[in-house]
């Protein structure tokens, strides 16, 4: 009776939703030429998922792809395990924001004790600057959907707006959530599978727009960094000398990946030598404990960089567009801080443009020193440095406004999204149950009433 039951729910499902349904990565047989066509002239089935444009001809773009995307089918794709004590982490994460506030308003207050409150800092503030810095935060949420959409539209050949928009802020939440922001990819891999996507494809969007973010992200904050390492001199001692150490070390850090990949694409023999090397010490001292499977890993992440760089090459509109949207959101998110603080008049209004760059570049430098910080966000770190670094330059009555401000648009209101998300995903499945449950009975109740 219960195996019926569960086959009469199957039955009774109702149809995904076909924005969110993606067709598996296609199986091609042998060579196929540029314009060759795929159907058969007997008329017998055959998988056409990787002709993107429906055309009926999977031409050599099209067969590349999907070769490509067929090489990242293997990934392991598994729901994250939750574990036994997982409400610690949550506990902890309260914690450091709750600490990470209380430092914006203790160091700021340590300074100037005459702060304003809240609705006198809104009431003087500018409410141009506000619509602006509103208008540059739709802008960075703007672009970080529009990445996933593009790779959608490379490896699928539709833009899926709806999946890549929630994908996009269920990423920003497990990040934001998790220590070194580890958390994001499995879950947005585990989703996008779970919405009828492709393990190839369902990879692929994740780690192509990760490898394109994290080039950007890096090669950004070296060029800011590199041409304003003056603004480190306008902090006072000894934070001058935590934070420019700090970020510095942080940057060697995040461009270790980004250059390994590089050297692997360009100097393939040396780079296994280099990485060989580096496994071999960290095993002597005991922080890798298997080499060979770190040496695989290591090697995993470069084909997957090959594949997701295949992909994206055979479209170089896509993959143009796809650099703007990291570039943009990347360059937006540094300056965020200038607008905001306008908006609470928290800058002198004689700086000129230089104030914008100088504001950039300190919030480049205390991000980068935090980034080895193992904790949520950073959180409980990024606002005490970022609140030292402001200090130099900015008007400290409404600082501490602006800074939490700040902070609320970049990170607190990802977590308030991903929850909404969450529990948005949790009523529907619950309904979509209750629908399912109904049909059957409605069913029931229909035979019975024929026999």
């Amino acid at each position: 009776m219960k195996s019926d039951e569960k086959e009469k729910l199957n039955k009774t499902a109702p149809a995904p939703e076909a924005e969110e349904v993606a067709t598996p990565t296609a199986e091609l047989y042998g060579e196929v030429k540029e314009g060759e066509s795929v159907l058969p002239a007997s008329g017998e089935d055959i998988d056409l998922s990787a002709d993107l444009n429906g055309d009926g001809i999977i031409d050599e773009e099209e067969a590349e792809i999907s070769s490509a995307l067929k090489s990242l089918e293997n990934r392991p794709i598994e729901e994250p395990k939750k574990k036994k004590f997982g409400w610690v982490a949550y506990v902890f994460l309260i914690g450091m924001i709750a600490i990470g506030i209380w430092l914006i308003f203790k160091i700021v207050n340590d300074m100037d004790g005459d702060a304003k409150s809240f609705g006198d800092a809104i009431a003087g503030g500018s409410w141009q600057f506000a619509l602006i810095a509103l208008a540059v935060l739709l802008t960075i949420l703007a672009c970080d959907w529009m990445k996933y959409s593009v790779i959608m539209k490379t490896t699928t050949g539709k833009f899926n707006l709806r999946s890549s928009m929630k994908v996009a802020f269920l990423g920003k939440f497990y990040d934001n959530v998790t220590p070194f922001a580890v958390g994001g990819q499995p879950m947005q891999i585990y989703y996008l599978h779970k919405k009828g996507f492709s393990g190839g494809i369902s990879s692929a969007v994740v780690l192509i727009k990760y490898f394109a973010q994290m080039f950007a992200y890096t090669i950004i904050s070296l060029i800011i960094m590199a041409c304003n390492t003056g603004v480190i001199s306008m902090i006072e001692a000894p934070w001058d000398t935590v934070i420019m150490v700090g970020a510095w070390i942080g940057l060697v850090v995040n461009m270790f990946l980004p250059c390994m990949i590089i050297l692997f694409a360009v100097l393939p023999k040396f780079a296994r030598a280099l990485a060989s090397f580096v496994v071999g010490i960290g095993a002597k001292v005991k922080i890798v404990k298997d080499k060979e499977a770190t040496m695989g890993k290591a090697e995993k992440v470069v084909s997957d960089f090959s594949s997701g760089f295949k992909i994206m090459s055979r479209k170089p509109l896509n993959l143009i567009a796809l650099l703007l949207c990291c570039i943009t959101e990347v360059f937006l998110t540094f300056a965020f801080p200038y607008f905001v603080m306008r908006s609470f008049n928290a800058l002198p209004a004689d700086g000129g443009y230089k104030i914008f760059f100088i504001i950039m570049a300190l919030n480049v430098f205390s991000t980068q020193a935090v980034a080895v910080i193992p904790t949520p966000g950073n959180s409980g770190a990024i606002e005490g440095v970022v609140s030292k670094a402001f200090l130099s330059i900015a008007i400290t009555s409404t600082l501490s406004w602006a800074i939490f401000s700040w902070r609320f648009a970049v990170y607190y209101i990802y977590i308030i999204i991903g929850l909404g998300l969450l529990i948005f995903e949790f009523i529907r499945k619950i309904y979509r149950n209750n629908k399912k449950k109904k049909l059957l009975r409605t069913e029931e109740s229909d035979e019975r009433k024929e026999i």
